[in-house]
């Protein structure tokens, strides 16, 4: 893979530090978390009405349930 690159860590640079189970956890939920509110704005900024086919950032009609982004 070739020779390893100068670090003034006396650790090295090609070694990884000990990530606890409860440090990995929070992550997942975090990027979880993240995700779901990626695709809420998805369905926000992209998505149709059924009911009066504009967008549900658009929508009048009453058939978009704006509380979903409240979430």
């Amino acid at each position: 893979m070739g020779l390893p690159a100068y670090c003034s860590d006396p650790d090295g640079a090609d070694t990884l530090k000990v990530v606890s189970s409860t440090e990995i956890f929070l992550w997942i939920i975090a990027l979880f978390l993240l995700e779901v509110n990626h695709l809420k704005w998805i369905w926000w900024e992209h998505w149709n009405c059924r009911a009066c086919t504009v967008k549900h950032k658009d929508c009048a009609c009453g058939a978009t349930a704006r509380w979903i982004m409240y979430l």
